[in-house]
């Protein structure tokens, strides 16, 4: 089993890839991490923001360990902005069956602060993006693939990591 993590900055085109990759790999799942934890969830629990991404992952973690034991999919894929330690975290899923995989895709900060696709960028969305430039979430050195995906359409996109995956599998 692969657990495949794409990575990178709110905009950066995570779940538009991810979506694209659970199309082309066989027996995939691919788990829509801010979906996990609801915003009317999250206030009724009374939850801040922090609070509320740590359950997410708490769920995603549930989630990944009950499919280790199942082995229903081949592939799972989700979309998270990771930072060192929850790569570290991550990497613990890996075993004599499973290996984690984390591809970051990091467009030009002129590029992700831009309108993409439907998206529609709040000024708080836009300052968070520039905030995470300067913490390196576009170039964290533990990715196992960094793709400048500043002027390539999400196909070809997808086409590096696809390139990537096999080569990962020889």
């Amino acid at each position: 089993m692969r657990i495949i993590n794409i990575n990178g900055p709110i905009n950066s085109g995570k779940t538009t890839i991810s979506k694209l990759l659970k199309e082309k790999l066989p027996f995939c799942l691919f788990i829509e991490v801010d979906e996990l934890l609801s915003d009317d969830e999250q206030k009724k629990l009374q939850l801040t923001r922090e609070e509320g991404w740590a359950e997410r992952l708490k769920r995603l973690n549930q989630i990944i360990l009950e499919e280790k034991k199942i082995q229903r999919y081949e592939n799972i894929v989700f979309a998270y902005p990771m930072t060192k330690k929850s790569y570290h975290q991550w990497k613990l899923w890996e075993d004599e069956n499973t290996k984690f995989i984390n591809i970051t895709l990091a467009p030009q900060l002129d590029i992700c602060l831009q309108n993409r696709g439907e998206r529609k960028l709040t000024e708080s969305e836009k300052q968070r993006i520039k905030q995470m430039y300067s913490e390196g979430y576009n170039r964290p050195e533990f990715s196992d693939l960094i793709i400048d995906n500043s002027s390539q359409r999400p196909i070809e996109t997808l086409k590096n990591i696809l390139y990537f995956l096999i080569k990962e599998i020889k």
